[in-house]
C-alpha cells in the first residue's frame, strides 16, 4: 500500500487530510501552494491530473480526484469493518450517502458563489475569463476521458452517465460543440436508450 495525498493549503482537501487520520491509514501528504497573485493552484497539479484540482489521491498507481470519490474509494478498500461507513442495509445508510454527495452538492454551492462574487469584487472582469478557463478545462478533460472510454464509468453504462448527462446536455448547447466528437458520440448514445427516452417523458 502507497497513499499519497495532494494537498493544497486553504482548500477543500483537509478533509481528506482528516478522513486519513481516522483511518489511521499510513500515508503521504504532498503539500502545494496557491500562487499569491491568482489566488490558483499551481500548474504542477496538471502533471497529476488534467484539471490541476486538489485533492487527489494516489494508491499504488492509481489517480482518483473528486472529494466524494476519493471518500468512497477509501471507505470501499480501507474500511471493511464499517467504523466509518454505514453498511447498504443498514437504516442510516441513505442519510450517510446524501451529506457525502451533500459536502459538494447543494448545500456547499451557495458558499462557493460567494467565493466567486467575492472575487469579482477584486478581479471585474478577470473573473469571467477565469470561469470560461474552467469550463474549457473541464470540457476538454471529458472528451478525453470519453475518447479513450465507452462511458464515463469505463467500458459499460453505468450511473456515472446518469449523472453526468445533465452537464453533458448544457455542454451540446455551446457554439463549439463539434469541437468534441466523444463527447457527441457519447450523447448519441445514452440518448437512443429506452431509459433516457422514458426519462424525456416525465420532461425536462
Amino acid at each position: 500500500m502507497s497513499i499519497k495525498l495532494h494537498h493544497l493549503n486553504a482548500s477543500r482537501s483537509q478533509r481528506l487530510v482528516w478522513l486519513l487520520e481516522e483511518l489511521q491509514l499510513p500515508h503521504e501528504i504532498v503539500h502545494y501552494t496557491r500562487d499569491t497573485q491568482t489566488n490558483l493552484a499551481p500548474a504542477s497539479l496538471l502533471k497529476i491530473h488534467p484539471m490541476g484540482k486538489s485533492p487527489l489521491l494516489e494508491d499504488d498507481g492509481v489517480v482518483i480526484a473528486e472529494t466524494g470519490a476519493i471518500a468512497e474509494y477509501l471507505m470501499a478498500k480501507y474500511d471493511p469493518e464499517h467504523k466509518l461507513h454505514p453498511r447498504a442495509d443498514d437504516k442510516d445508510f441513505p442519510k450517510y450517502l446524501e451529506w457525502i454527495h451533500a459536502a459538494e452538492g447543494a448545500p456547499f454551492l451557495p458558499f462557493l458563489l460567494s467565493v466567486y462574487v467575492g472575487l469579482a469584487e477584486t478581479a471585474g472582469a478577470g473573473l469571467e475569463t477565469r470561469i470560461a478557463d474552467e469550463q474549457l478545462k473541464a470540457v476538454t478533460f471529458m472528451e478525453k476521458h470519453l475518447s479513450e472510454n465507452a462511458y464515463f464509468g469505463g467500458d459499460n453504462f453505468t450511473a456515472a452517465d446518469c449523472l453526468m448527462g445533465f452537464g453533458l446536455l448544457f455542454i451540446a448547447m455551446r457554439p463549439d460543440f463539434a469541437d468534441y466528437p466523444s463527447i457527441k458520440a457519447w450523447l448519441e448514445k445514452v440518448q437512443a436508450r429506452p431509459a433516457f427516452q422514458r426519462m424525456l417523458e416525465v420532461g425536462i
